[in-house]
């Protein structure tokens, strides 16, 4: 009895222990609806090029990415596991134990899922690069049913590229925490069509750090969320003008985003671990194989993941370099590049690599010959990504490198054989498993920058740097103190103009021939609140390719032009072009060269642009008072309606107009100043909201003989009068018969104008009337005063204002004092 009840206790303890081992296995595996997080640690050393060693430490928090059923979840709940993207890992969404979008299928953007709103099913799911326009996922959304269910995530730095319009959409599911999405944060929800805002399940988190933020939300959910309602989707504000993409491509634009023009990435043959006979761990390294060829009539091979690359044939493999750039936290290859630099410059190249996105890899293979033509520019760039061989690269040298933009720290991938006399070097040929997580390792001692070596911490604005590098005449933008300043717009603090029109309207930046005079004006424009860059087009003469490199760096648009020599001709041209690529803008900002803008010149252009649209009697609306003289000119409230004022500087040009008056008359502008717009009616400010720079020969001009003032105080709420040509007239009207005080128009010019304007008192005087009996006088006054005037504005106008003292309203009426 003894023996049987000990064999029972066997058995019984043999079945708790495997019931045990198999709990255990099964949490593990489907971690019963908790987060299972693994910690890993490796430590290598690892030889520099230059001989010394660099500690390689790679340490990270895993969160489980599995999709599974969670027994906890009743029905008819269903299990949510959604996280943002994190400093290694793209985000990913799961339906129970459906993968809605992971490493294997998401893209820069938005990736986004909608579910049918009472079963989970899957109706549809997308990716949305809004990286030039983000157009396809307002309609995407706008298209969403009733009640359906909306499960999104970022992926990339790209909150700057998701307008208010497209927020808004994501607000009629609920959101409310998307107005906090900014640069260096990720985005995720889980929201439903017609819930309250505020409803949704959303994440902000940093894209780098952990900061306290939190990645990952899950649970149990029952649908719907919450109490839905009927809403109608649909966009406030004014319509958005996009740029028509095929005809900047037409026009050969260059977007300073290399993903934007990204080449067809043509895969080859599947070879099995790229060749090595163990896999490796697809979690957190990639299988990578290069081969630089034996002799120049052999070709170069680049494998990656398991698939061919660069080989015999495909993409272009050839001399020189042959590049892939990867996407580190999935792996994938985003764009392939083979450039000749045996034989060609390396500008491409240098363009190709400053258009890399932070933190992307780049892995090289030479072939045959790749140092003849290797610029200095991008030997630094490659050092930058962290090459510690770059620099000796020779005649017939074979070359294969692995970096990462903005790494800060030598890359131990990467291998240089030198050849001896003129023969061809020995050729290299390696397989690995490349990490992805390549910016963990140690920062070299004597690189560019003393910060840490994690991409977070590294400040240094490359494209400036490089920039600065090749040229020469920008010294106080390229100072050590400013040279790593970034480049982006004022952000907008008054979030009630969010939706303001003027941000929709796309902004012409005729370059001249100076690309320091562009950089300050560019400068000027991103110094404006809420500056959408996107409806920027800077045009440039073909010839000064600077100013399409200035154009890159501030991250706008850029159209080369091929001009007869004449800045006219170019301006000609650049309207021509402007009004083609934004083909639904009704009305386009001119900004003319040698330029600056003050600091409230969009928000001023915002003031009238109602009225200015709305009224059809007027063409243009000025930025720039051709009379706004120091001594004659006025507050930052009043703004003239004035016929025939000559479009100088900056102005606002109506599409009816330019096509009416400028594109069909052939002859109409052949003189910059002097343009023939057949009784055109113009906005003008009493004070100048630009600068315009001239030299000393153009001081003889006398719009430019003394110095204009600018508007540089705070944004001035203008007054109303201007709005319709009536109430216009009945402000005239009024402004008449309340000024007691006049005089003759013979009696300021027997007196002197200086004398006669030193003899106002401001304190008690504010305003007076100047009258004439014939319009030779008008043109003798403004003489005498010093002023701006073409005979067609004399003729075209009988009321003539400007300001003396900055406070007293000079107005010069006929003297019949009738005013229609």
């Amino acid at each position: 009895m003894l023996k049987l009840n000990r064999r029972l206790l066997l058995w019984l303890s043999l079945l708790l222990t495997g019931f045990l081992i198999y709990r255990f296995a099964t949490l593990e595996d489907s971690g019963g609806g908790k987060r299972i997080q693994m910690r890993k640690q490796t430590e290598t050393k690892k030889e520099r090029g230059d001989g010394s060693l660099i500690e390689e430490v790679q340490e990270e928090q895993q969160i489980d990415t599995k999709c599974y059923y969670d027994n906890q979840c009743a029905l008819p709940q269903m299990l949510f596991r959604v996280r943002t993207e994190t400093d290694n890992s793209p985000p990913f969404a799961c339906l129970n134990d459906i993968k809605l979008f992971d490493t294997e299928n998401i893209g820069r953007g938005v990736n986004a899922a909608i579910l049918n709103g009472t079963t989970g099913d899957i109706l549809e799911t997308a990716t949305f690069d809004v990286t030039a326009s983000d157009e396809k996922l307002m309609r995407w959304l706008l298209a969403a049913p009733d009640a359906s269910l909306l499960v999104a995530a970022s992926f990339g730095d790209v909150a700057e590229h998701v307008s208010r319009q497209s927020r808004q959409l994501f607000e009629a599911f609920g959101a409310e925490k998307i107005d906090k999405w900014r640069v260096g944060s990720a985005y995720a929800i889980i929201g439903q069509r017609g819930i309250q805002k505020g409803e949704a399940k959303e994440m902000v988190a940093k894209l780098v750090g952990d900061g306290g933020d939190l990645k990952l939300f899950e649970g149990c959910f029952e649908l719907p969320i919450s109490k839905t309602k009927h809403v109608e989707l649909k966009i406030d504000g004014p319509p958005v003008h996009r740029a028509d993409e095929s005809k900047l491509a037409e026009l050969g634009a260059f977007e300073a985003d290399l993903l934007q023009n990204k080449n067809t990435v043509e895969y080859g043959t599947k070879w099995k671990n790229c060749g090595m006979q163990r896999p490796c761990n697809e979690d957190d390294s990639i299988a990578v194989h290069f081969f630089s060829g034996e002799h120049k009539d052999d070709h170069p091979k680049m494998c990656i993941g398991g698939r061919m690359l660069f080989d015999k044939d495909l993409n272009n493999a050839g001399r020189g370099l042959n590049l892939a750039m990867l996407e580190p936290k999935t792996g994938r290859v985003t764009a392939v590049a083979h450039f000749d630099t045996y034989e060609d410059e390396s500008r491409g190249l240098v363009e190709w690599l400053d258009a890399v996105p932070a933190g992307y890899i780049v892995a090289v293979v030479s072939f045959d010959e790749a140092s003849n033509m290797l610029s200095e520019m991008a030997r630094r760039i490659f050092y930058e990504m962290g090459s510690s061989m770059i620099d000796r690269l020779k005649f017939r040298a074979s070359w294969y490198f692995v970096g990462q933009k903005g790494i800060g720290a030598y890359t131990p991938f990467e291998d240089l054989n030198i050849p001896q006399g003129n023969n061809w070097a020995n050729p290299i040929q390696t397989s690995f498993c490349l990490p992805k997580s390549l910016h963990k390792w140690a920062g070299r001692k004597d690189t560019l920058t003393a910060a840490s070596s994690s991409i977070s911490s590294d400040v240094r604005n490359l494209p400036k740097r490089h920039f600065c590098a090749k040229y020469d005449r920008h010294e106080e933008f390229c100072n050590g103190a400013k040279i790593d300043s970034p480049i982006m717009p004022r952000h907008l603090h008054d979030e009630q103009r969010a939706n303001d029109a003027i941000f929709n309207v796309p902004i012409l930046v005729a370059s001249g021939l100076a690309p320091d005079s562009l950089r300050i004006t560019l400068e000027s424009l991103l110094n404006q609140e809420g500056l959408n860059t996107q409806m920027v087009l800077v045009t440039y003469d073909k010839e000064y390719s600077e100013n399409g490199d200035l154009a890159a760096l501030f991250h706008v648009k850029s159209v080369a032009i091929q001009s007869n020599g004449s800045y006219n001709a170019h301006l000609l041209l650049s309207l021509s072009n402007a009004f083609s690529i934004f083909p639904d803008a009704s009305s386009v900002i001119v900004i003319e060269e040698d330029v600056t803008l003050s600091s409230d010149y969009l928000h001023y252009f915002s003031s009238i642009y109602e009225p200015y649209k709305a009224d059809a009697t007027i063409d243009l609306a000025m930025a720039f008072n051709s009379n706004g003289f120091t001594a004659t000119s006025g507050d930052g409230q009043t703004v003239y309606r004035i016929k025939n004022h000559l479009p100088v500087g900056s102005y606002l040009m109506k599409r009816d107009l330019y096509e009416k008056h400028i594109r069909l008359r052939e002859f109409c502008c052949t003189e910059r100043g002097n343009w023939d717009l057949r009784d055109s009616t113009s906005l003008v400010p009493a004070l100048s909201r630009i600068e315009i720079r001239v030299d000393e020969l153009e001081k003889q001009n006398i719009l430019f003989r003394r110095g204009h003032r600018i508007h540089s105080q705070q944004d001035h709420l203008i007054n109303t009068e201007f709005e319709t040509a009536d109430e216009y007239l009945a402000f005239l009207n009024q402004l008449v018969q309340n000024t007691k005080k006049s005089i003759p128009t013979s009696d300021v010019i027997s007196m002197g104008c200086e004398k006669w304007a030193e003899s106002l008192d401001p304190k008690s005087l504010k305003s007076i009337l100047m009258t004439y009996s014939k319009a030779p006088e008008v043109e003798s006054i403004f003489e005498c005063l010093k002023m701006y005037w073409t005979p067609k504005i004399l003729r075209s106008n009988t009321v003539f204002r400007f300001t003396l003292h900055q406070s007293i309203e000079v107005i010069i009426v006929p003297e019949t004092l009738k005013i229609e």
